[in-house]
């Protein structure tokens, strides 16, 4: 709700350039809140250790997308408070119908799940392996559940294009790039414990058992046991240039690293900065290309092709007419002069033309409707609404072109033109 709020006061020239803002903010804040937040304000001695630490909250941070968000999308609860509790005690019809409306899906929203859950698993999985198979599980139960919604329950929402997917490449870019640096630093920084073997014997004064306070139970302190110093392994926020996370990267006299991290932490630390190097030489690449490539050439590309059905033969398709959202109301509301068109054409199907004033904001400016709406000055008055147009068919032509024979390798054209 935020993050709409902020957006609202940007300049957008489509819907699809205002979901793919809203979708790139709430990611970031997603990420943040759900996996940086976590790791900040989990000490690093707690890191794997037993208990209500930093393993048991991503267990419940999983399991809670596992079963809280599908069954809460699945009930939709306010949904059914709003159909039979308050639309029977609305005032009017128009109320009514308002409270048996369901809300519409946003496409950026949904990917926003996908995305906020693939970076958490990546940043954690090196620690918690059973992330894997919790976003194999959550995902599959996001897809089913999704598409019943979508069939059943959502209206259809703003028609966009597929900005939104191509942000998401750069998001999934991240992603690989987190699991690398994760899983580079988490196996040079275990075991999480701050000790480091001193190698000394242990003085007398310590010997003896040692017994818990609030427990029955007890401990022994012999000689044969180890001596530990504290020694910093956090190399994320108090070991200086401490990238890639290599042996070398320990601070002197206080090394913790055992056999196996000395052999195996420089392949994990410069494999991650290969991935680092590739992975974002890619981002940067693809940044290039989509944002600053075509501000210095010329990047337009044809879509689509003719078809051999014309406009006038697709009996579900609707024109383009200028309208209006306004909250509280089943219908947008008409920005334009809709006596010259089809109805058909303004593709609502509560639309009444006997009643179209009533849906038509341009009825509420008497001296405007009567310049548009004036034929005989219809071209030289300067209308503050648009104007809007449409011609049935009338004949339908095919001219055949020859080509030359410089040009014979080209074939022969064929056009269809449809007079209206």
């Amino acid at each position: 709700m935020v993050v709409r709020s902020f957006t609202s006061f940007e300049s957008h020239s489509s819907e699809t350039s205002y979901a793919s803002s809203v979708y790139i903010k709430v990611t970031l804040l997603r990420w943040v809140n759900t996996a940086i937040v976590t790791a900040i304000i989990s000490p690093f001695v707690y890191t794997i250790e037993d208990g209500s630490h930093l393993i048991d909250s991503l267990r419940v941070l999983f399991t809670a997308e596992l079963v809280q968000r599908p069954i809460l999308q699945l009930l939709d609860w306010m949904g059914n408070l709003k159909r039979h509790v308050f639309a029977p005690r609305a005032k009017d019809q128009r109320r009514m119908n308002l409270l048996f409306m369901s809300g519409y899906y946003s496409i950026g929203e949904r990917y926003t799940d996908v995305t906020k859950l693939l970076f958490l698993t990546c940043f954690y999985a090196p620690l918690y392996p059973a992330a894997w198979f919790f976003s194999a599980v959550i995902l599959v139960v996001y897809y089913w559940m999704d598409k019943f919604c979508v069939l059943r329950t959502w209206k259809q929402g703003p028609k966009i294009n597929g900005d939104i997917s191509i942000y998401s490449v750069y998001f999934f870019l991240m992603c690989v790039i987190t699991y690398a640096v994760m899983a580079a630093y988490d196996f040079a920084m275990f075991p999480f414990d701050n000790a480091c073997k001193t190698g000394a014997e242990v003085p007398d004064d310590y010997l003896g058992v040692y017994e818990f306070s609030d427990e029955a139970s007890s401990f022994e302190i012999t000689t044969e046991d180890s001596v530990y110093k504290f020694c910093e392994q956090d190399l994320f926020r108090y070991v200086p240039a401490a990238f890639p996370p290599l042996p070398s990267s320990q601070p002197e006299g206080s090394e913790w690293m055992s056999p196996s991290q000395l052999k195996f932490a420089p392949i994990y630390g410069w494999c991650c900065v290969g991935v680092v190097v590739l992975v974002g030489a890619t981002f940067l690449f693809r940044m290039f290309l989509k944002f600053i490539l075509p501000l210095f050439s010329r990047t337009y590309k044809l879509q689509g092709k003719p078809m051999e059905e014309a406009f006038s033969e697709v009996h579900e398709i609707c024109g383009y007419v200028p309208n209006v959202i306004i909250p509280g109301y089943l219908f947008p509301f008409l920005l334009c002069d809709v006596s010259n068109i089809d109805n058909e054409l303004i593709g609502w199907t509560g639309f009444d033309s006997e009643k179209s004033d009533l849906k038509n904001l341009i009825d509420d400016m008497p001296l405007v409707l009567r310049r548009t709406k004036s034929k005989k000055n219809l071209q030289n008055s300067n209308p503050r609404f648009s104007q809007i147009m449409s011609w049935a068919p009338t004949e339908d032509i095919v001219i055949k072109t020859e080509t030359s024979p410089r040009d014979d390798s080209m074939g022969s054209l064929m056009f269809r033109f449809f007079f209206q």
